[in-house]
Parts: structure tokens; C-alpha cells; sequence
């Protein structure tokens, strides 16, 4: 009876100093005494029992988030807003009806976790540390979750922070990260100014893994999401060029640029697919050569009018003369009879051929002239543009050898040798 009473006794005193404990909790939170508060509920979990203590793990989560908050005090606990969360989860598993009733009554603290979380992301993110912005982003989402899954705000797509995570992991080249959270704005179809380039990303992966269906499926609702973007039609140009160069391809550049005329690299592409298929690979039958040599000058033409700053189409536009200068003399080279008739041809070819030079001139100067004023420093180490800047004086020094002006054809064969040299 006497140990009976005794073990009464200690239960009783053993919840009179659970009562307190919590008690002084309470006390001095509503005082502001942050480490005191912090100390008091710490102590308190640090009993086994009262770990299954819903309050004790909820005001933890409420102190931390106070620490969170105070510039002097943060530092002090490591992952202070992840801890935070933490602590009003176990307070939900342990008794959510009275946990989430406090929660109400405090206008849902889990949710300063989230944002500044999201915040601290941010911060990462414009310093361009990528990998802990990342990091922060999905430990935002985790609190996202949890607070969506009690219903208490946000939905089920968090597009903005799946957007921020995403391109971190891109920029951290985490792609499979990056594409999950790509692929969870796609599926739930939102559009919208700025998230465009996660149907671009998706279609992107999917096509360069060899999963047409996906990449087909993405690229579908990115179209009817965003009709006037033509990625996906370049996407269908990089299929189609794989069956070759000709009208099919043409085709399909021509209903690209239907949508977009000022895409100056889409129509110079365009032009120099045609100059390659007309020139190079000599497949344009011949009732057409005349057609397609017209179609490219035009789009050349119609590149310098949309920038006029470089210097690709002046260059292309002077060797579709310049070759079609060449054409004519091989041409004239399978002419082998006296006839006057044969005589007139070669004074007309010859004549052609002249003007076809001539034209050349002003566009393979035009294209010089901005070779030049590019910082020479940085045009020597790219070896494209350089490469181009040689082959602008080469083609130059020969023109003005076929029409006679020796003069030119010395200076610029002498700029060509010193860029050799």
C-alpha cells in the first residue's frame, strides 16, 4: 500500500514539474527572453518524456523561429529555420488537433520558415553560389509541402520557387534536379511570362535522350502555351536536317520565319543552308539555281537590314557573287567552239562574270570594315571570326585580280600575308 501510495505521489509531482517546465516556456517567450526560452525547452526535451510533449516541441519551433528572426542570435544555431519547421512537424505528428489550433492562433509561424528559406535562396542566387541556393530552394519546398499538405496555404505547384530551384540546378549543372522541377511546372501546364524556358529545358532533355514521345508531348503544350515562340519549330529544323539539305528544309525555315521576320541567325542559317545545297553541294536542279541564288540574296539582304553590325551577311552576300562568278567560268572553260554564236556566249559570260565580281566587292568590304573595328585582341582568339576575317581578305585580293586593279589586289594581299605571317 505504502509503495503504491509513494509511486501516486511521485506521478503526480512528475506532472506538476512537466506543468512548470512548459509553464516557464511560456513565461519567457511572452517576455521576449529568446535565450531563456531557447534554454528552458531545450532542457525540457532533453527528457525522454517529455519528448512526447506536443507543446514543447511546438514552442521550440516558435523560439527558434524568434532566433531565426534576430540578426545577434541567428548565428547561434545552426540551420535555425530547417530546426524550426522540424520542431512544429513533430508537434503535428504528436497531437495535430491541438497543434494546428495553436497554429491558427498564431497565424501559422511554419510559414516564416518557408519564406525565409526561399529568402536565403534568393541571396545564394544573386551571389551565384548556385549549389546552396539549391539547397536552400529544396529545403524551402520541404516546409512547402508540409504546409500544404495540412491545407493551410500555397498549392500544389510552388511555381515560383520551382522555377529559382530549377535554374540553380541548371546553372549548377545538376540537370536531373533541374529538369524535376521543370517537369512539375509543365505537368501542371503553367504559363505565363518567364516560364516558357522550362518547356524549352524539358523538350530540350528529353529530345537530346533520344525520348521523342516526352520531348513531343512537352513540346506540344509549350506550342499552345506559347504560340509565338519558335523553339520548337528550330527543334523540328534540327530533326528534318538530319534527312538532309533541301526544299523539305527550306520549307520548314520559311514557316519559322513567317513567325519571327527578325530572327537575324534563323535567316542567315537559312540563307547559308541554301548557299551550301546551291554552291558547295551543287544539288540545286538546274531550272531552279536562278530561284534559290535570288532567295538567298534576298534573305542576306534582308539581314543587313535587321543589323547592320555584323558581319556574316556582307560576307555570305559577297561570296554568293563571287561564286557565282566562279560558276560562269567554269562554265566558259566547256565552251569550245569558234562560232560567232560561241564567241558572243563567252563575251556575255565574261561580261556577267564581271558584274557578278563587281557586286562581290562592296559586301566583302563592307564585312572588312567591321572585322576591323572589332578589338583585334579578342577577334585573334576566336578562331571562327578570325578564320572569317582571313577568308574576307582572300576573297577580296582575288576579285580585284579577276577585274584588273592591281593596286587593291596588292593591299589586300599584303593585309592577307601579314595576318598569315
Amino acid at each position: 500500500m505504502k509503495q503504491i501510495l509513494f509511486a501516486a505521489i511521485a506521478f503526480v509531482f512528475a506532472l506538476n514539474v512537466s506543468g512548470q517546465d512548459i509553464k516557464k516556456v511560456r513565461n519567457y517567450y511572452d517576455k521576449k527572453d529568446w535565450p531563456k526560452a531557447k534554454e528552458a525547452v531545450e532542457l525540457m526535451l532533453a527528457n525522454e518524456k517529455e519528448q512526447k510533449n506536443w507543446e514543447a516541441w511546438y514552442y521550440k519551433g516558435l523560439v527558434y523561429s524568434q532566433f531565426g528572426k534576430d540578426a545577434a542570435l541567428k548565428g547561434s544555431i545552426q540551420d535555425v529555420w530547417i530546426q524550426a519547421y522540424e520542431a512544429f512537424q513533430k508537434a503535428m505528428e504528436l497531437d495535430p488537433k491541438q497543434t494546428e489550433t495553436y497554429m491558427t492562433l498564431r497565424s501559422y509561424p511554419v510559414f516564416d520558415s518557408y519564406l525565409e528559406l526561399q529568402r536565403e535562396g534568393n541571396d545564394f542566387y544573386n551571389k551565384q553560389d548556385y549549389v546552396n541556393a539549391l539547397e536552400k530552394y529544396k529545403a524551402a519546398d520541404k516546409v512547402g509541402r508540409f504546409i500544404f499538405k495540412n491545407k493551410w496555404a500555397l498549392s500544389e505547384v510552388d511555381t515560383v520557387l520551382y522555377y529559382y530551384a530549377g535554374a540553380a540546378a541548371m546553372q549548377a549543372e545538376k540537370m536531373d534536379e533541374a529538369i524535376s522541377f521543370f517537369q512539375k511546372i509543365c505537368d501542371a501546364e503553367i504559363g505565363g511570362e518567364g516560364y516558357d524556358v522550362c518547356y524549352r529545358y524539358v523538350t530540350y532533355h528529353y529530345d537530346s535522350k533520344k525520348d521523342f514521345e516526352k520531348a513531343q508531348k512537352y513540346a506540344n503544350t509549350g506550342r499552345r502555351l506559347y504560340p509565338n515562340d519558335t523553339y520548337y519549330d528550330k527543334l523540328d529544323l534540327d530533326r528534318e536536317r538530319k534527312n538532309g539539305v533541301g526544299p523539305e528544309l527550306f520549307k520548314k525555315y520559311e514557316a519559322v520565319l513567317s513567325k519571327d521576320a527578325k530572327d537575324y541567325d534563323m535567316r542567315f542559317d537559312y540563307a547559308a543552308e541554301m548557299f551550301n545545297w546551291l554552291f558547295m553541294d551543287q544539288k540545286a536542279p538546274a531550272d531552279q539555281k536562278g530561284t534559290y541564288f535570288d532567295k538567298i540574296i534576298s534573305e542576306l539582304k534582308t539581314c543587313i537590314q535587321t543589323d547592320s553590325k555584323k558581319p556574316d551577311a556582307f560576307l555570305l552576300l559577297g561570296k554568293v557573287y563571287f561564286n557565282d562568278a566562279a560558276n560562269m567560268q567554269d562554265e566558259l572553260k566547256t565552251i569550245k567552239g569558234t562560232t560567232p554564236a560561241d564567241t558572243q556566249k563567252k563575251n556575255d559570260l565574261k561580261a556577267k562574270m564581271e558584274t557578278r565580281m563587281k557586286e562581290s566587292i562592296p559586301n566583302l568590304e563592307s564585312a572588312l570594315a567591321l572585322f576591323e573595328g572589332m578589338n583585334q585582341a579578342e577577334l585573334m582568339k576566336d578562331r571562327r571570326q578570325k578564320n572569317e576575317y582571313k577568308n574576307t581578305l582572300y576573297l577580296l585580293t582575288e576579285a580585284y585580280r579577276f577585274i584588273g586593279n592591281t593596286e587593291k589586289e596588292k593591299a589586300y594581299q599584303k593585309k592577307y600575308d601579314a595576318l598569315n605571317g
